[in-house]
């Protein structure tokens, strides 16, 4: 899949047929049965998808939102998926993007799903974002499949929406950030940030080129970076690392040997943007 992903939501897929087995029962397995799930967690490093319908607590106003496309029946499909923002949250500074084959607004995300295959590691299709909560508070995460390749057995796993609690303590002071790096300016000037790393593609193969983009912002604006450093390694070997520089958005290009397969790229970007130094890490593991 083109997603751009820590491939943290590899083992999602399982949990999303989990969620909507009910509703794929009656599903004929020749007919096209995609789900759509979401969920919510202070890190993206330990996603969870919530079933239809459910309250997650979140205790940071700063905070992830994850979306996940899953096959049901094994027939392949594509389509495109709409996330959509309740009253009051906000993308961060890593929010959908077109390098992830999105399209925002200020409260929505439209992503193509790209082709699902009833297979091992493409059967489903992932993303995470940074989202903002003005206040703790009560509000609501929705998504829908908003067109599927071919006529959807069952629509009742086509929408999915959460409600999330946020409940930030006030006795450590100072707001979330979901930025990296170290350092921090002073004065009345927005620091700048940094998104994690995502993948393209979301579960890359050995033989492909793996693409590690990190999203920069500061003060909600893109900002370009400079220096951009490309480490990466599979085992004992290292992979080297092209790098490019865009507004708001730095990234390296690893090409992995097909030898590869089965095998885990780790790597870091690195560069510095608005006077601060930022060190991203990311781990994949190669189909």
């Amino acid at each position: 899949m083109r997603r751009v992903r820590l491939g943290v939501l590899a083992a999602l897929a399982t949990i999303a047929s989990v969620a909507c087995a009910v509703g794929a029962a009656g599903a004929s397995p020749s007919a096209v049965d995609a789900a759509v799930n979401v969920g919510a967690a202070v890190t993206n490093t330990r996603p969870s998808l919530a079933p239809n319908g459910s309250t997650v607590t979140v205790a940071k106003r700063s905070f992830y939102v994850f979306l996940d496309v899953s096959l049901i029946a094994p027939v392949a499909a594509k389509g495109t998926v709409r996330a959509e923002l309740g009253s009051g949250l906000a993308w961060g500074a890593d929010g959908p993007d077109p390098t992830e084959h999105c399209v925002a607004t200020a409260t929505t995300g439209t992503c193509e799903i790209g082709d699902l295959q009833p297979i091992a590691g493409q059967s489903s299709s992932g993303w995470f974002w940074d989202v903002v909560a003005p206040q703790n508070g009560t509000y609501t995460l929705r998504a829908e499949l908003t067109a599927v390749s071919d006529t959807d057995s069952d629509l009742s796993n086509n929408v999915s929406a959460i409600t999330i609690v946020v409940n930030e303590s006030t006795s450590g002071g100072g707001e979330a950030s979901g930025g990296g790096g170290s350092g921090g300016g002073g004065g009345g000037t927005a620091a700048a940030k940094a998104g994690a790393v995502k993948l393209s593609p979301l579960r890359p193969r050995a033989g492909s080129t793996v693409v590690a983009a990190v999203r920069v912002a500061r003060g909600g604006s893109p900002l370009r970076p400079s220096g951009i450093g490309c480490a990466a390694s599979i085992g004992a070997a290292k992979v080297k690392g092209a790098p490019r520089s865009a507004s708001g958005v730095a990234s390296c290009l690893f090409r992995t040997p097909k030898s590869a397969k089965g095998k885990v790229l780790a790597g870091t970007v690195s560069f510095s943007a608005g006077g601060t130094a930022f060190a991203k890490r990311f781990v994949a593991k190669l189909s």
